[in-house]
């Protein structure tokens, strides 16, 4: 008699919509404040290497920021923090020990790439590119 009920629940569910949503064709909600990638803001980042000596997975190094950008003057040691988003825990430890509150949290979760996964490239977009002045030899006269 048990497996009525059973039959039942079977026959209901083979003609029911799936409990799962099919990622990727369909977005998954995410909830605005859910821990995601996060990068420095190299305006307000002064380059004190607090987040990577605080980090618990040894997830930021700390580079210099390359030739073409503009530095902003509090950075007087011209280095800023990259995370490597494979070795991150979300922990966002990083985000609460940075004295100038510099680190820009997100809820972007979609990780996997053939590329490096790192927050390099955001941290460096917050930062203009430097002018290109003439030098002498360039002008005629």
């Amino acid at each position: 008699m048990a497996k009525i009920p059973l039959l039942k629940e079977v026959v209901k569910l083979i003609f029911s919509k799936p409990a799962t949503i099919q990622y990727p064709r369909e977005e998954t909600p995410v909830e605005p404040d859910a821990r995601g990638r996060q990068y420095a803001d190299l305006n307000k980042c002064v380059g004190c290497s607090l987040c990577m000596i605080e980090c618990p997975s040894k997830a930021i190094k700390m580079e210099k920021i390359p030739e073409g950008y503009e530095v902003p003057k509090r950075n007087a040691r011209k280095i800023y923090p990259v995370v490597d988003y494979l070795k991150c825990i979300f922990c966002y430890r990083c985000v609460t020990v940075c004295p100038t509150k510099a680190y820009v949290m997100t809820s972007e979760y979609r990780l996997a790439s053939d590329a490096p996964v790192n927050s390099r490239e955001l941290s460096l977009s917050t930062l203009k590119k430097a002018s290109q002045e003439p030098s002498q030899g360039d002008e005629e006269g």
